[in-house]
């Protein structure tokens, strides 16, 4: 059984982003994808096995690093969110691994009622020296 919900969890992490657009950064050799959205839209099952919250007011940040040989790769990441007032919030990113892939998720609180967020990412590929910064921005709604 847990072993299908870490199954659930990375075809969600995988899947999420080609649904809205494109999300992804290319550098190096390597491909980042990444997803920012409400953790009301997690099944339950997912959001216990990863111990998200899924509240109203909660949101979920993914990234998977991949190789431009298609395989997975691992990265030390840092991740925040700043609001359109400046209200910034760290994101601890935990590291997932099933079989041979490796993903990144983290929890952030959605502060106010439709709030546009502007997420900054860094990604230092395992062993590299090199580190990849790049922001994104998503409006989250708080239910």
């Amino acid at each position: 059984m847990q072993r299908l919900l870490m199954l659930l969890g990375a075809a969600l992490v995988l899947t999420a982003a080609p649904l809205w657009a494109e999300n992804a950064e290319r550098f190096d050799g390597y491909t980042i994808h990444y997803n920012a959205f409400n953790a009301d839209l997690l099944d339950q099952r997912v959001a216990q096995a990863y111990k998200l919250r899924t509240g109203c007011s909660d949101g979920v940040l993914t990234l998977a690093l991949r190789k431009d040989d298609g395989s997975s790769a691992a990265a030390d990441i840092t991740a925040g969110a700043v609001t359109l007032v400046g209200q910034r919030n760290g994101i601890t990113m935990r590291e997932v691994r099933d079989d041979k892939s490796v993903y990144y998720i983290g929890s952030f609180s959605i502060v106010s009622g439709a709030e546009p967020l502007k997420f900054a990412v860094t990604v230092r590929p395992e062993g590299g020296t090199r580190e990849h910064s790049f922001d994104f921005s998503r409006q989250l709604f708080r239910c």
